[in-house]
């Protein structure tokens, strides 16, 4: 019987990393105050993200890229550039952008930045855009 507990935790702990990547992070356009916007779309296993996200003088951040699992939630990888990775954490219907990292520096101008930005659900909002007006998702 002890010989199967840890067989029964390993399953459990595969199972349920299993299930992480099959369920995906709910997609649909999120909001923070008037213009900072984020954008989750695809099926679960194949999701794509972006983000804009403004400081002074139309400065922003601006991302677009693939949504993969990560050591601690889900992390958005910037199209073309592994060696960016931002965490996404979820928490009561809301995502927040983890802090920024010098690998991810290209991706904000001057006087902007997207460390610890919180988003929340908008169904009614359109789609998310960088500032050339190009989609994000």
């Amino acid at each position: 019987m002890r010989c199967l507990i840890p067989v029964f935790a390993l399953t459990l702990a595969a199972c349920a990393e299993e299930e992480l990547a099959v369920i995906g992070l709910t997609t649909g356009t999120y909001q923070s105050g008037d213009r900072d916007a984020l954008c989750i779309a695809g099926p679960a296993g194949a999701q794509r993200g972006g983000f804009i996200v403004y400081g002074s003088d139309n400065g922003n951040c601006s991302v677009s890229g693939r949504i993969a699992q990560g050591e601690t939630g889900w992390d958005l990888i910037p199209d073309g550039d592994s060696g960016c990775r931002i965490s996404l954490n979820v928490n009561a219907g809301r995502v927040s952008l983890g802090q920024a990292t010098r690998s991810c520096d290209y991706y904000c101008g001057p006087g902007a930045a997207y460390g610890g930005k919180s988003f929340t659900r908008s169904p009614s909002a359109g789609p998310v855009a960088d500032l050339a007006g190009d989609p994000l998702c």
